[in-house]
């Protein structure tokens, strides 16, 4: 009994590492393309109402591929926090403070997690018709977002990474491992 539990535990710990090091790989890719629209997916606002560093790096990127013309319009989504700001607000008024044209930004403030980020990106969609889009967020939060947007029937899903990294990122990398078969089961 206990050789079937240490060998359990070996490949618990191998399949853990081996996803660990593929979403890792997957997500600190950059995209070098184009696309019709950049989602951001939201993050810790500060208790100011300002954007937070682990933010500003995903809303920053989707700043610069808008300012390098690879992407013509950014959908920021996230939720009302504890403090009752909204994240899509929040990043909205950054890229506004920063030099985007206001038609160019989608305020989203229902994505209370990955799964409704994607939900109302999709219900966006239907009227838009978008037919690609980049993903911005954590490098840790990739793969389980473009999982989510190509399940509920979007295909075309490049991403991007923020370039704020910090040692919490690893508690994150961690905790994703169980967020992503969590989502595989759940939706």
């Amino acid at each position: 009994m206990k050789k079937v539990i240490k060998r359990c535990i070996i490949v618990f710990l191998l399949w853990f590492l081996i996803h660990c090091v593929y979403i890792s790989i997957d997500g600190l890719k950059n995209f070098s393309g184009k696309a019709d629209i950049a989602i951001v997916l939201g993050s810790t606002v500060l208790d100011d109402g300002s954007v937070s560093p682990w933010l500003k790096g995903r809303v920053d990127k989707a700043l610069q591929l808008y300012k390098n013309g690879q992407v013509k319009k950014i959908f920021v989504s996230g939720a009302i926090d504890q403090n009752h700001f909204a994240e899509g607000d929040i990043m909205k008024n950054y890229l506004l403070q920063n030099g985007v044209d206001s038609t160019d930004v989608i305020t989203d403030n229902k994505g209370v997690n990955s799964y409704h980020t994607a939900v109302n990106f999709i219900n966006l969609n239907r009227d838009n018709k978008y037919s690609n889009c980049v993903l911005v967020t954590s490098f840790y939060h990739v793969s389980r977002c473009k999982y989510i947007l190509r399940k509920l029937g979007f295909e075309n899903v490049k991403s991007d990474h923020s370039e704020y990294f910090s040692l919490r990122d690893s508690f994150k990398l961690f905790r994703e491992f169980f967020a992503f078969y969590k989502y595989v089961l759940v939706y």
